[in-house]
């Protein structure tokens, strides 16, 4: 055994130094450089299914709501029928005094946008992009001439309301002379689920429902037509996404347009 050897094992057991081998800089390097790409192709899967579970819940949640109301409405008020009959001229007097008695007392508070305004940031009030990115010719402001009101509930979920259609008179050329907004008791119900923030688009945070006063059903709209698919496409408006999801078993499956 040689002196040096020997000197290490007369040593007292705290004064011996061990030393253990660690990672090189390199490998410490390669190590992160491959967790980073295991996280990059995982993660937006992860937060992808997070959304979903968000819309679902929240098209939920707006589902039930305006179930409840319709029930709740006919109940305190009766029919509809009895203040508008389908086919009636909508004018801002009739229109204000339904969503004051019909819509507005079935939600807590809602903030309600004054006439001619928006919630929105932008002046244009075509603010709603389809899912092909072409503007939605939809004026997304309260105008109670026009049949429609546009109100904010407190957990910052926005709803638009046509309570009208319009009865258009058009010349030799197929151009509209004139339009008058009419009653009707099935009524076009938009809502925008993420509030201001964008993308304001169709099939993403933007959904169509109809809220019928006659047989007091809430479902979305064009639920039941063969033409589901076709129009929840990036290839067009994405109108009837949220029949495609209700259709699909409440779930956004993997051919939607996500």
């Amino acid at each position: 055994m040689s002196f040096r050897l020997f000197n290490f094992f007369l040593r007292t057991p705290a004064s011996r130094k061990f030393y253990k081998q660690a990672f090189t800089l390199s490998e410490v390097l390669i190590t992160l450089g491959i967790i980073g790409i295991i996280a990059a192709m995982t993660l937006p899967a992860i937060i992808g299914k997070y959304q979903k579970s968000v819309t679902i819940n929240k098209l939920k949640k707006v589902n039930t709501i305006l179930s409840q109301m319709l029930l709740q409405s006919y109940n305190d008020n009766g029919s509809a029928s009895s203040f508008l009959t389908a086919g009636e001229q909508v004018s801002a007097e009739n229109t204000e005094i339904f969503f004051k008695t019909y819509w507005l007392p079935y939600f807590n508070n809602p903030t309600v946008a004054r006439d001619g305004m928006s919630f929105y940031y932008k002046n244009d009030a075509y603010v709603y992009k389809q899912l092909n990115n072409a503007t939605y010719t939809i004026a997304v402001i309260t105008s109670y001439s026009g049949g429609r009101v546009l109100f904010r509930t407190n957990d910052g979920i926005i709803f638009l309301v046509h309570l009208m259609k319009w009865d258009e008179t058009k010349d030799e050329e197929g151009k509209t002379i004139s339009a008058i907004a009419r009653y009707r008791s099935s009524q076009i119900v938009y809502v925008d689920i993420n509030g201001i923030r964008e993308p304001n688009k169709l099939g993403k945070d933007v959904f169509i429902l109809t809220a019928d006063f006659e047989k007091n059903i809430i479902k979305p709209y064009e639920y039941g037509s063969d033409s589901i698919d076709r129009y929840c496409s990036t290839k067009s408006s994405g109108e009837t996404c949220f029949a495609k999801i209700v259709k699909d078993g409440w779930k956004i499956a993997d051919d939607y347009p996500w």
